[in-house]
């Protein structure tokens, strides 16, 4: 009981932060990015735009959400949905990948670079299941295990493609 209620005001504790950051910004005094683990540099150079096969195409429905985001225990829904069992990165980030639309609103810090359409290595979707993220921690934070290269690669051809509803 007792750390369920401690678990509530951390939560409560780390959301308000993270608007006070998201409203004032430098004002506040607070960067995002520095309360976060370090996680090192970011490996630009070994990414490419290209589609590794673009003779098939990438089934954002099939391929996307039901192979990567709806995994059993780390699957991106299981905290990027409002409804999720552990809705951290929704409650946090703000980041809710429910929906396509949902998804490509963004979070709190990537909005629009989410997923920018043709371009996965400018894609923070892409950049935060990879073994070096940008910013904070790999994902899923509650890995490892990691997403697989193949499920990487999915994500990486969609992007490349358009990153279409289809």
């Amino acid at each position: 009981m007792t750390f369920t209620w401690l678990s509530s005001v951390v939560r409560r504790l780390a959301l308000a932060s993270v608007a006070v950051c998201a409203l004032f910004g430098p004002l506040s005094g607070c960067l995002l990015d520095s309360v976060a683990p370090e996680v090192g540099e970011q490996l630009v150079d070994d990414c490419s735009n290209e589609d590794s096969d673009p003779g098939t195409p990438v089934d954002f429905q099939r391929d996307i959400v039901e192979r990567i985001f709806m995994r059993d225990t780390t699957g991106c829904l299981q905290c990027h949905a409002p409804d999720a069992p552990s809705p951290i990165g929704f409650q946090i980030g703000q980041l809710d990948l429910s929906s396509y639309d949902k998804l490509r609103e963004g979070g709190l810090i990537g909005r629009s670079q989410i997923v920018v359409p043709e371009f996965p290595c400018d894609s923070i979707l892409l950049q935060k299941v990879t073994a070096s993220p940008p910013f904070n921690a790999r994902m899923p934070q509650n890995g490892p295990p990691y997403l697989a290269d193949e499920e990487i690669q999915l994500i990486h051809d969609w992007i490349a493609e358009g990153a279409r509803s289809n």
